[in-house]
Protein backbone atom coordinates (compact mmCIF):
# COMPACT_ATOMS: atom_id res chain seq x y z
CA UNK A 1 0.00 0.00 0.00
CA UNK A 2 2.72 2.69 0.71
CA UNK A 3 4.64 1.63 -2.67
CA UNK A 4 0.78 2.48 -4.50
CA UNK A 5 0.67 5.92 -2.59
CA UNK A 6 3.91 6.51 -3.55
CA UNK A 7 3.58 5.87 -6.90
CA UNK A 8 0.38 7.75 -6.87
CA UNK A 9 2.24 10.77 -5.42
CA UNK A 10 4.92 10.83 -7.78
CA UNK A 11 1.95 11.20 -10.84
CA UNK A 12 0.86 14.29 -9.49
CA UNK A 13 2.36 17.90 -10.08
CA UNK A 14 5.24 19.18 -7.65
CA UNK A 15 4.11 21.31 -5.20
CA UNK A 16 5.18 23.42 -2.08
CA UNK A 17 5.53 26.93 -0.80
CA UNK A 18 8.24 27.29 1.52
CA UNK A 19 10.59 30.80 0.18
CA UNK A 20 14.01 29.34 0.74
CA UNK A 21 16.76 27.16 -0.98
CA UNK A 22 14.63 24.14 -1.84
CA UNK A 23 15.59 20.85 0.41
CA UNK A 24 16.74 17.92 -1.03
CA UNK A 25 13.25 15.99 -0.97
CA UNK A 26 11.86 18.73 -3.04
CA UNK A 27 14.52 19.10 -5.11
CA UNK A 28 14.47 14.80 -6.06
CA UNK A 29 10.75 15.34 -6.44
CA UNK A 30 11.66 17.83 -9.30
CA UNK A 31 14.19 15.50 -11.09
CA UNK A 32 12.06 12.77 -10.89
CA UNK A 33 9.55 14.57 -12.96
CA UNK A 34 11.78 16.14 -15.60
CA UNK A 35 11.03 16.96 -17.93
CA UNK A 36 7.32 15.49 -18.13
CA UNK A 37 5.50 16.36 -14.82
CA UNK A 38 3.88 20.02 -14.29
CA UNK A 39 5.77 22.02 -11.89
CA UNK A 40 3.52 23.99 -9.37
CA UNK A 41 3.74 25.82 -6.05
CA UNK A 42 7.32 26.92 -6.25
CA UNK A 43 7.91 29.70 -4.01
CA UNK A 44 6.80 32.95 -5.57
CA UNK A 45 9.09 35.03 -3.63
CA UNK A 46 12.42 32.52 -4.30
CA UNK A 47 15.37 34.81 -3.51
CA UNK A 48 18.00 34.31 -6.90
CA UNK A 49 20.77 33.48 -4.63
CA UNK A 50 18.23 30.45 -3.11
CA UNK A 51 17.63 29.49 -6.66
CA UNK A 52 21.20 29.21 -7.58
CA UNK A 53 21.14 26.91 -3.67
CA UNK A 54 18.50 24.51 -5.38
CA UNK A 55 20.21 24.26 -8.97
CA UNK A 56 23.16 23.32 -7.38
CA UNK A 57 21.18 20.41 -6.01
CA UNK A 58 19.70 19.71 -8.84
CA UNK A 59 21.73 19.02 -11.62
CA UNK A 60 23.92 17.09 -8.62
CA UNK A 61 21.03 14.64 -9.51
CA UNK A 62 21.48 15.31 -13.06
CA UNK A 63 24.60 14.24 -13.38
CA UNK A 64 23.87 10.70 -11.44
CA UNK A 65 22.44 9.88 -15.15
CA UNK A 66 23.65 12.80 -17.56
CA UNK A 67 27.62 12.57 -16.61
CA UNK A 68 29.47 16.02 -16.24
CA UNK A 69 28.25 19.17 -17.79
CA UNK A 70 29.76 20.23 -21.17
CA UNK A 71 28.92 23.78 -20.62
CA UNK A 72 26.62 26.82 -19.79
CA UNK A 73 23.12 28.52 -20.63
CA UNK A 74 23.24 31.80 -20.19
CA UNK A 75 19.55 33.03 -20.19
CA UNK A 76 17.63 36.65 -19.46
CA UNK A 77 20.00 38.24 -21.75
CA UNK A 78 17.80 41.21 -22.90
CA UNK A 79 15.48 43.90 -20.66
CA UNK A 80 12.22 42.37 -21.88
CA UNK A 81 12.86 38.83 -20.51
CA UNK A 82 14.52 40.17 -17.48
CA UNK A 83 11.47 42.60 -17.13
CA UNK A 84 9.12 39.81 -17.71
CA UNK A 85 10.52 37.22 -15.13
CA UNK A 86 11.52 40.02 -12.20
CA UNK A 87 15.25 38.93 -13.04
CA UNK A 88 17.77 42.01 -12.59
CA UNK A 89 20.68 40.51 -14.94
CA UNK A 90 21.18 37.65 -16.41
CA UNK A 91 21.61 34.06 -15.08
CA UNK A 92 23.45 30.42 -15.86
CA UNK A 93 22.54 26.92 -16.19
CA UNK A 94 24.43 24.11 -17.05
CA UNK A 95 24.22 21.79 -19.98
CA UNK A 96 24.77 18.19 -20.49
CA UNK A 97 25.91 15.91 -23.32
CA UNK A 98 22.24 13.57 -23.48
CA UNK A 99 20.49 16.68 -24.44
CA UNK A 100 22.09 17.10 -27.29
CA UNK A 101 20.69 15.86 -30.07
CA UNK A 102 22.93 15.63 -33.66
CA UNK A 103 22.70 18.36 -36.45
CA UNK A 104 19.45 17.78 -38.56
CA UNK A 105 17.88 15.10 -36.63
CA UNK A 106 14.88 14.43 -35.38
CA UNK A 107 12.92 14.99 -31.72
CA UNK A 108 9.28 13.70 -30.52
CA UNK A 109 6.91 16.37 -29.92
CA UNK A 110 5.86 15.28 -26.55
CA UNK A 111 10.08 15.49 -25.30
CA UNK A 112 8.75 17.16 -22.03
CA UNK A 113 5.74 19.05 -20.50
CA UNK A 114 4.97 22.28 -22.53
CA UNK A 115 7.79 21.57 -25.74
CA UNK A 116 9.03 25.28 -27.23
CA UNK A 117 11.72 26.27 -29.53
CA UNK A 118 13.65 28.96 -29.69
CA UNK A 119 16.43 30.21 -31.89
CA UNK A 120 20.02 30.22 -30.19
CA UNK A 121 23.77 30.81 -30.48
CA UNK A 122 26.64 28.95 -29.30
CA UNK A 123 30.49 29.22 -28.73
CA UNK A 124 33.05 27.28 -27.38
CA UNK A 125 35.95 28.11 -25.17
CA UNK A 126 39.49 27.24 -26.79
CA UNK A 127 41.32 27.82 -23.49
CA UNK A 128 41.12 28.80 -20.31
CA UNK A 129 42.79 32.19 -20.85
CA UNK A 130 39.40 33.05 -21.51
CA UNK A 131 39.03 34.36 -17.61
CA UNK A 132 41.38 37.06 -18.38
CA UNK A 133 39.96 39.11 -20.99
CA UNK A 134 37.90 42.29 -20.42
CA UNK A 135 37.50 43.21 -23.77
CA UNK A 136 34.70 41.72 -26.49
CA UNK A 137 38.30 41.23 -28.59
CA UNK A 138 40.21 39.61 -25.92
CA UNK A 139 37.32 36.88 -25.29
CA UNK A 140 37.40 36.40 -29.08
CA UNK A 141 41.12 35.69 -28.75
CA UNK A 142 39.92 32.47 -26.66
CA UNK A 143 37.39 30.82 -28.32
CA UNK A 144 37.36 28.37 -30.90
CA UNK A 145 34.11 28.48 -32.96
CA UNK A 146 30.54 30.01 -33.07
CA UNK A 147 27.47 27.67 -34.05
CA UNK A 148 23.96 28.42 -34.93
CA UNK A 149 22.09 26.59 -31.91
CA UNK A 150 18.20 25.85 -31.61
CA UNK A 151 17.49 25.22 -28.19
CA UNK A 152 14.27 23.25 -27.44
CA UNK A 153 13.22 23.87 -23.62
CA UNK A 154 10.39 21.95 -21.89
CA UNK A 155 8.71 25.02 -19.53
CA UNK A 156 7.29 22.34 -17.43
CA UNK A 157 5.61 24.51 -15.58
CA UNK A 158 1.62 24.49 -15.00
CA UNK A 159 -0.08 26.41 -17.32
CA UNK A 160 -1.96 28.23 -14.30
CA UNK A 161 1.61 28.93 -12.52
CA UNK A 162 3.41 32.13 -12.85
CA UNK A 163 6.75 31.38 -13.97
CA UNK A 164 9.35 33.27 -12.16
CA UNK A 165 13.01 33.72 -13.24
CA UNK A 166 14.33 32.73 -9.97
CA UNK A 167 11.76 29.56 -10.06
CA UNK A 168 13.53 29.02 -13.68
CA UNK A 169 17.34 29.31 -12.58
CA UNK A 170 15.82 26.62 -9.74
CA UNK A 171 15.10 24.21 -12.30
CA UNK A 172 18.50 24.93 -14.45
CA UNK A 173 16.57 27.80 -16.69
CA UNK A 174 14.51 24.36 -18.15
CA UNK A 175 17.37 23.22 -20.56
CA UNK A 176 16.37 19.98 -21.69
CA UNK A 177 16.77 19.50 -25.95
CA UNK A 178 19.12 21.31 -28.22
CA UNK A 179 20.72 21.25 -31.45
CA UNK A 180 24.41 21.86 -32.29
CA UNK A 181 25.38 23.15 -35.95
CA UNK A 182 28.55 23.00 -37.49
CA UNK A 183 31.14 25.66 -36.38
CA UNK A 184 32.60 28.72 -37.80
CA UNK A 185 36.17 29.94 -36.62
CA UNK A 186 36.52 32.82 -34.39
CA UNK A 187 38.71 35.03 -35.20
CA UNK A 188 40.32 37.10 -32.83
CA UNK A 189 40.32 40.88 -34.79
CA UNK A 190 38.16 44.04 -34.44
CA UNK A 191 36.29 42.98 -37.74
CA UNK A 192 34.73 39.71 -36.57
CA UNK A 193 33.76 41.59 -33.77
CA UNK A 194 31.61 44.13 -35.32
CA UNK A 195 30.40 41.14 -37.55
CA UNK A 196 29.38 39.41 -34.14
CA UNK A 197 27.57 42.17 -33.51
CA UNK A 198 25.63 43.04 -36.89
CA UNK A 199 24.91 39.53 -37.38
CA UNK A 200 21.65 38.84 -38.94
CA UNK A 201 19.82 35.20 -38.00
CA UNK A 202 16.51 33.44 -40.16
CA UNK A 203 14.51 31.59 -38.44
CA UNK A 204 12.74 29.14 -41.02
CA UNK A 205 10.93 25.95 -41.79
CA UNK A 206 11.16 23.09 -44.76
CA UNK A 207 8.75 25.38 -46.49
CA UNK A 208 10.54 28.32 -47.04
CA UNK A 209 8.25 29.94 -44.68
CA UNK A 210 10.23 32.42 -41.98
CA UNK A 211 9.30 32.47 -38.54
CA UNK A 212 11.48 35.15 -37.10
CA UNK A 213 13.68 37.37 -38.82
CA UNK A 214 16.42 38.93 -35.39
CA UNK A 215 19.90 40.75 -35.27
CA UNK A 216 22.13 38.78 -32.83
CA UNK A 217 22.25 42.15 -31.11
CA UNK A 218 19.41 41.51 -29.10
CA UNK A 219 22.19 39.50 -27.24
CA UNK A 220 23.55 42.30 -24.79
CA UNK A 221 24.49 44.49 -27.73
CA UNK A 222 26.99 41.94 -29.58
CA UNK A 223 26.97 38.31 -28.23
CA UNK A 224 30.70 37.96 -26.94
CA UNK A 225 29.75 40.69 -24.48
CA UNK A 226 27.49 37.73 -22.90
CA UNK A 227 30.48 35.92 -22.41
CA UNK A 228 32.17 38.93 -21.34
CA UNK A 229 29.40 39.04 -18.94
CA UNK A 230 30.09 35.50 -17.93
CA UNK A 231 33.56 35.64 -17.18
CA UNK A 232 33.24 38.12 -14.87
CA UNK A 233 29.65 36.13 -13.48
CA UNK A 234 32.25 33.53 -12.95
CA UNK A 235 35.25 35.42 -11.30
CA UNK A 236 32.79 36.34 -8.81
CA UNK A 237 31.43 33.06 -8.06
CA UNK A 238 35.09 31.20 -7.76
CA UNK A 239 34.53 29.34 -11.01
CA UNK A 240 36.32 28.76 -13.96
CA UNK A 241 35.48 28.21 -17.74
CA UNK A 242 37.59 25.52 -19.40
CA UNK A 243 38.58 24.46 -23.15
CA UNK A 244 35.56 22.77 -24.87
CA UNK A 245 33.30 24.42 -23.04
CA UNK A 246 30.28 24.94 -25.24
CA UNK A 247 28.38 28.56 -24.18
CA UNK A 248 24.68 28.87 -25.29
CA UNK A 249 24.48 32.65 -25.12
CA UNK A 250 20.68 33.15 -24.55
CA UNK A 251 17.74 33.60 -27.24
CA UNK A 252 18.23 35.88 -30.71
CA UNK A 253 14.37 36.63 -30.42
CA UNK A 254 11.58 35.01 -29.02
CA UNK A 255 10.37 31.68 -27.70
CA UNK A 256 8.01 29.62 -29.94
CA UNK A 257 5.71 27.53 -28.45
CA UNK A 258 5.77 23.95 -30.84
CA UNK A 259 2.58 22.73 -32.78
CA UNK A 260 1.10 19.56 -33.30
CA UNK A 261 2.07 19.11 -37.00
CA UNK A 262 5.68 18.16 -38.01
CA UNK A 263 7.94 20.01 -38.60
CA UNK A 264 11.40 20.91 -39.82
CA UNK A 265 12.95 23.90 -38.31
CA UNK A 266 15.69 25.40 -39.99
CA UNK A 267 18.10 28.23 -37.94
CA UNK A 268 20.83 30.34 -40.10
CA UNK A 269 23.46 33.00 -39.03
CA UNK A 270 24.46 35.41 -42.02
CA UNK A 271 27.38 37.91 -42.07
CA UNK A 272 30.16 35.69 -40.80
CA UNK A 273 33.37 35.99 -42.52
CA UNK A 274 32.80 32.70 -43.85
CA UNK A 275 29.66 32.94 -44.77
CA UNK A 276 26.21 32.01 -43.44
CA UNK A 277 26.66 28.95 -41.23
CA UNK A 278 22.52 26.84 -40.41
CA UNK A 279 21.81 23.87 -38.01
CA UNK A 280 17.91 22.21 -38.64
CA UNK A 281 16.06 20.06 -36.79
CA UNK A 282 12.57 18.15 -37.47
CA UNK A 283 10.21 18.06 -34.48
CA UNK A 284 7.63 15.17 -35.12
Amino acid sequence: MRFLTLACAAMLPVQWAAAACLDDTRVAALVAGYPHTPISGLPADLSLDDAYCSQQKYVALLRRTMGEPVGYKVGFTGKPTQERFGIPAPATGLLFEPMFIEDGGRVARDFGYRPAIEPDLMVVVKDAGIMTASTELEVAEHLSSVHAFIELPAIQFAVEEKITGPGLVAVNIVATRMVQGPGAPVEATPAFVQAMADLQTVFSDETGTVIQKAPASTLLGNPLRVVLWLVDEFKRRGKTLRAGDRLSLGAVGRLFPLGQDGRTYIYTLDGLPGGAISTSVRVE
